[in-house]
């Protein structure tokens, strides 16, 4: 026998041999992301099957957790039988994935809530999709959604106006004016010691990777890092740039170690320029 069920489940154990899918399951879930889930911390929920008649059962919830529990090579699952006609079965699927789709996830607390864990389950939030590019997504959004309109009352409360997203006063620096001390201002240095030179968009970057290499580099050749900030139009825009990201630093038809090459050698492929 083979499988990783919580304890006071053991009594529930079905053979995975005598599991039949639902026919026609409108769900379409990730097998793999609750692969890593069982892999961490076993099946703590049991899935929903309803009895044939004949030894053996019809999942009507959890019908991906048992593909997750066959990749993974269990003989063994646990399961609530729920004897019922097919009818009431299978409105039970039905509201099982309903309710699910009706609740509302805020993604706030969600970001908040990984920051407390990320360090201890890094590979399992990233086998879940939360790699370090959505966790940036949600925090940003996080930042943006707490800033509230200065037309407020002094207790919180609103005047009738509403909440708004201020958006940061951007200083704009003359390229005349890149001195040393303005470029040394722009650089940040992370914890393993690499210095970066951030600078806003209406700055004259050109200026700055050439002026700024000995700044950030000092000891090295002429070296700069520029970071951008992309400044998304839309919600749908910055999710469909996050996914790109992802896809780029998995798709090996791309040279490079690092995201910065990668992009580069998209865009050698895609572009003169």
């Amino acid at each position: 026998m083979k499988y990783n069920v919580e304890e006071s489940l053991h009594g529930l154990l079905v053979e995975v041999n005598n599991l039949n899918y639902l026919d026609g399951n409108p769900r379409k879930g990730s097998v793999e992301a609750i692969i890593a889930s069982y892999s961490q911390f076993g099946q703590v929920k049991p899935i929903v099957a309803k009895p044939n008649g004949d030894g053996t059962f019809t999942v009507i919830a959890g019908n991906h957790q048992l593909a997750a529990a066959r990749k993974l090579g269990w003989t063994h699952i646990a399961a609530v039988q729920l004897d019922v006609e097919n009818e009431k079965a299978i409105a039970f699927a039905l509201a099982d994935n309903r309710t699910s789709e009706l609740g509302h996830t805020d993604q706030s607390l969600v970001a908040e809530l990984i920051d407390t864990v990320v360090d201890q389950f890094p590979d399992l939030l990233d086998s879940l999709g939360w790699d370090d590019w959505e966790i940036a997504a949600m925090e940003e959004a996080s930042l943006r959604a707490s800033v509230v309109s200065p037309l407020n009352d002094e207790d919180g409360s609103d005047k009738g106006i509403g909440t708004s997203f201020v958006a940061p006063v951007i200083k704009q620096i003359p390229p005349s004016e890149l001195g040393a001390t303005v470029l040394s201002s722009l650089v940040q240095e992370d914890e393993d010691g690499e210095r970066r030179i951030t600078a806003s968009k209406d700055m004259d970057h050109n200026e700055i990777a050439v002026k700024g290499s000995t700044v950030a580099s000092p000891e090295s050749a002429p070296r700069a890092v520029v970071q951008y900030t992309i400044v998304f139009d839309e919600p749908e825009q910055q999710r469909r740039w996050y996914e790109f990201v992802k896809w780029l630093r998995s798709e090996p038809a791309y040279d490079g170690n690092t995201t910065a090459s990668k992009l580069m050698s998209f865009i050698d492929s895609h572009s003169e320029i």
